[in-house]
Order: C-alpha cells, then sequence, then structure tokens
C-alpha cells in the first residue's frame, strides 16, 4: 500500500509522535510511507533517518495556500497513492480540497474531543468536511465528536487506538544512567509524582497544582515534577499558571522542567505519573507511563477509564484530595499495578496493533484489490 500522511509540520506533540511511530512501522511491514508537511519546520524529521520513510516538506505563505494544495495534489497525483491520511484541523482541510476528483480515499483525522472550532476554522470546514471520505479517531470519545463535527453516520468514522513502540521505551529506560530524582530535587530518597503536559488549559495546571499541595502538605517526603511548556498562543495562560505556582505553601518542592526529550527516562524512575486534563484524544502521556512501568492517575476523560485496569486511578469528580490520595496509593501499590498496566499496552496498544487496525479501516475504502491489508 502507498500512503501519504499530511501534517501541518513535524514538531513535539502527540500527533507527530503518533505519525512518525506509525510511518516507520507500516514500511517495516512493507507498505511505502511519505509524510508531506505543509511547513519547513520538521525539528524531528531526523527520528526518520534510515527507516525507508520519505519526507516532503512545503511551506505555506498563509493560513490557506492554493499554492501548496494544488502541490500537493499534483504530489499525491504523481506519487500514486492508495489513501491520504490527513492529521490534525490544517492538514485536513489541505488533503481533502486536494484530493478533490482524484478517486483516493482521503481520511481525516480527530485527536481530541469537547471542543469548540474558532470562526474562521468553522467558514472553511462546513462546507470542506464532506471532501472527507471517512474520519479516523484516535478514541472512541472522539469519534463520537467527530460524527457530530462532521456530520457523518457512524460507518463513517472509525477509531483506531494509538500505539507506542514498546522496544524503543524498553531501550531508553534500560539505558538510562541519569538519576532525576537528584537532578530535579537533590535528593535520591524522595517519591516524584509527574505531570507531562503542555501549559495549556486544556490540561488544567491549575487543578494540578492543587493536587501538588494536597499531595505535599501531608506527605513532605514527595516531591512535583512538571514537564512541558507554553504553546505559541498560550503564552497569558502560562503567565497565570507561575502567578499562581508563586503562591503555593510548597513551591520548594515542586519543579517545572520545561521541555524534555528524555520524558519515558524521567517517568519510568517517577513513583506516580498523574494527569488533570478537561479533555484528550487517546493520551499518549499516559501510554508511555505505562510503558515505562509507572503507575498511572487521571482525571475522567476520552476513554481513560478503559485504558487504566482499576477504578481507583480514576478520579471522575477532578477533586485534588481524592487525586492526591490516590497518588500515594498509586506509589504504594506500584508492584501489582505496572505488571497490569503494561499487559494492557502489550494487548492493545502497540504500534503493531495500532498499524493493523488502520490498515483494515483503509482497506475498507482503498479500490485496489490487490492490496494486502495487514
Amino acid at each position: 500500500m502507498r500512503i501519504v500522511y499530511v501534517i501541518s509540520h513535524l514538531i513535539y506533540g502527540g500527533a507527530e509522535t503518533q505519525m512518525i511511530g506509525l510511518s516507520r512501522e507500516l514500511v517495516r511491514m512493507g507498505h511505502a510511507v511519505v509524510i508531506y508537511t505543509l511547513n519547513r519546520e520538521n525539528p524531528r524529521a531526523g527520528e526518520l533517518a534510515g527507516s525507508g520513510v520519505q519526507v516532503v516538506a512545503d511551506q505555506k505563505r498563509m493560513k490557506l495556500d492554493p499554492a501548496v494544495i494544488m502541490r500537493l495534489r499534483r504530489f499525491v497525483r504523481a506519487y500514486q497513492a492508495d489513501v491520504v491520511h490527513s492529521f490534525l484541523f490544517d492538514a485536513d482541510v489541505y488533503a481533502r480540497i486536494a484530493g478533490i476528483g482524484l478517486g483516493i480515499p482521503v481520511f481525516n483525522s480527530e485527536r481530541n474531543d469537547d471542543y469548540q472550532l474558532n470562526f474562521l476554522q468553522r467558514l472553511i470546514h462546513r462546507p470542506t468536511r464532506n471532501l472527507a471520505r471517512a474520519v479516523i479517531a484516535n478514541s472512541q470519545s472522539g469519534a463520537r465528536f467527530a460524527q457530530g463535527l462532521f456530520g457523518f453516520p457512524a460507518d463513517r468514522v472509525h477509531c483506531v487506538w494509538n500505539g507506542v513502540d514498546l522496544a524503543r521505551i524498553d531501550q531508553h529506560v534500560k539505558g538510562c544512567v541519569q538519576n532525576y530524582r537528584d537532578e530535579f530535587f537533590g535528593d535520591s530518597s524522595v517519591k516524584v509524582a509527574c505531570l507531562v503536559g503542555s501549559i495549556k488549559p486544556q490540561k488544567d495546571y491549575f487543578l494540578a497544582m492543587q493536587v501538588a499541595e494536597a499531595l505535599l502538605q501531608p506527605h513532605p517526603n514527595w516531591r512535583v515534577l512538571f514537564i512541558g511548556d507554553q504553546l505559541t498562543n498560550t503564552g497569558e495562560y502560562k503567565s497565570s499558571v507561575m502567578a499562581a505556582y508563586q503562591g503555593l505553601r510548597s513551591k520548594a518542592h515542586i519543579h517545572f522542567a520545561g521541555l524534555r526529550k528524555d520524558v519515558a527516562e524521567i517517568m519510568s524512575q517517577c513513583d506516580a505519573v498523574f494527569s488533570t486534563s478537561f479533555h484528550e484524544g487517546f493520551p499518549n502521556v499516559v501510554l508511555e507511563a505505562m510503558s515505562a512501568g509507572t503507575p498511572v492517575v487521571s482525571t475522567a476523560y476520552s476513554d481513560i477509564e478503559q485504558i487504566l485496569p482499576y477504578s481507583w486511578q480514576v478520579i471522575p469528580d477532578r477533586d485534588a484530595e481524592k487525586m492526591a490520595q490516590a497518588i500515594v496509593r498509586a506509589g504504594s501499590e506500584r508492584a501489582g499495578v505496572v505488571p497490569t498496566q503494561r499487559l494492557w499496552v502489550e494487548t492493545h496498544a502497540t504500534l503493531a496493533v495500532s498499524a493493523q487496525n488502520l490498515l483494515k479501516t483503509y482497506g475498507v475504502y482503498a479500490k485496489n484489490s490487490e492490496i494486502d491489508f495487514t
């Protein structure tokens, strides 16, 4: 099968992580994959070196650049793609317009749920949404949301959960010699709860800091680590978060580490990973923590209750005290939680499982009957 993936750029985000991992896995399985980016800012392109995945970097000059749409259209036709699959809003629009009349199925993605398009997004989405043949969501909640957003019947919206490369995570974790407790807190004996996520409203850093206070006040042997930074349009939110942080009683035991490339290694040395998100698609960080051998505690969103094996790991009412208690429990019951989480990932959410499920979905729509969709 010849697959063209379309995305704005290859930066450090969950959608990009999935596209890179899936592309490598699909090539390993014998398929041909091209990633077509709408910008030349691709700091993660090097991760594909030697994988057999081709990266074509274009550069749009405006929000909706007709020249880029035409170049993408010509490329898809010349490449003789069997399917085109786009990730994130801009790429979804470009892919479905570029695919008009080519006879090639164009798949859009839904990587989130429970959000609203702004006025300009609605202006371009509504008249073009039906150009997509189908939508592939990375969560069941996202699939339900996409049905309303696109106005599609259920049989044109599919759910394929994210996958992780367990071998790569194991390699990174086992090869790590850094002591992160010492690096961040100067003390190897402390227990660490970690949150990984961009500093943006969706992640609810204000609740996360309430959780930190509820954890650290009665448990002085714990520390809280935040990994992530603001996105380009969330500087005001970060400023308000940092102002609130300055007023915390426990701020001396809280550390903001910023962006890191060694997230799996850091999480593997933490006693618990927690998430306070309002909404998500499929939570990559949760999946990576489960793979790296760290118990997870989370607010209720998306498919999280189907992912985490114990009901006490999910706090449905967003209560900071209950989350803090669950974090302590996760640390104390680590020996039982970790293998159960790992088994769930091995069964449901490896890159191989995700790639196989994607191929089955593509096969429903692709015209080439000679393609082996396995």
